[in-house]
This record gives structure tokens, sequence and C-alpha cells, in this order.
């Protein structure tokens, strides 16, 4: 199967864009990575099995994209600025929370919640894409949820 590439930067474009997000923790550096992905598919010659083997070979580009450049001099050297996002709902501040306590967990922890929470992949599919064992990933998400429980209680106590 050979993707349309419109159509798969529409169907796919926010599970790249967040991918990108959770690893990079910038707006900016987010979309690098999100045209680095979508180039890579632009230029990817063989053909996908179905439109799941299309999927994972995104979240898989974009997390090896998401590495490159959290390795690169650039990463290392450049000054951060803030990201205003602004408010889309009344939600937004506990959404932003929980958004900063996933960004603050060490970075193999990130993916398989984004993959397990948001994109309702299941173990079996995140060991696959992460390459990485199943009870691996299991570990991940149970530490990861601790982590969280323990960083949102927190916050919301000192509200």
């Amino acid at each position: 199967m050979k993707p349309d590439f419109e159509e798969a930067v529409n169907k796919y474009g926010d599970l790249v864009y967040k991918t990108a997000y959770l690893y990079s923790g910038t707006v900016s550096d987010s979309e690098d990575i999100f045209q680095e992905t979508f180039l890579k598919l632009a230029k990817h010659k063989r053909e996908f099995k179905d439109e799941e083997h299309l999927k994972a070979w995104l979240i898989r580009v974009t997390v090896n994209f998401s590495k490159m450049l959290h390795r690169s001099a650039y990463s290392r050297y450049k000054a951060e600025l803030d990201d205003n996002i602004p408010a889309e709902n009344e939600n937004y501040l506990e959404k932003r929370a929980v958004t900063e306590a996933v960004m603050k967990l060490p970075e193999n922890y990130r993916l398989p919640v984004l993959l397990y929470y948001y994109y309702g992949y299941s173990c079996n599919e995140i060991a696959k894409i992460l390459r990485i064992t199943e009870p691996a990933v299991r570990t991940r998400l149970k530490r990861a949820r601790n982590s969280l429980k323990k960083e949102l209680e927190e916050v919301w106590q000192d509200e």
C-alpha cells in the first residue's frame, strides 16, 4: 500500500505532532520533527502492509527524529522560550497540569504513556513500536503512573 501523502498528513498529523511534543516539550521543535517525519514519508519508497503499519512507522520515525534532535548540539545550546499556548476550554488548567506532569517523566516513560492512554495501543503493540519487551512496557507504565500520581497529588494539594 502506497499512502496518499496529503491523506496521511491529515489522518496522522496530530499523532505525529503530539508525539513530537511529548518528546521535545516545545512547539518549535515539535514542528521541526513533524516536518522531518513527513518529509521522510514523502521520500519513502517501500510499500506499507496496511494502515497500522503506516501508523507505527510514523510513530517510530517521529521518536527517532525526536531523539536525534535531543542529542544534537543545537538542543544542548539553545535558549528556552515559553511556548504560551492559549486556553481552549475551561478544563485547560487541569489538562495543562497533566501535560506538564507527563513532560516531567523520564524520557523512556513519556512515549508509552502517550501511546497507551492517548492513542489506545496495547502493551504488545507498544512493545513492537518501541522495540522493547512487553513486560518492559508494563513496567514503564506502572512507574509512570506512580510518578504521575505523586506529582499530581502535590500539584492539586497546593491549589
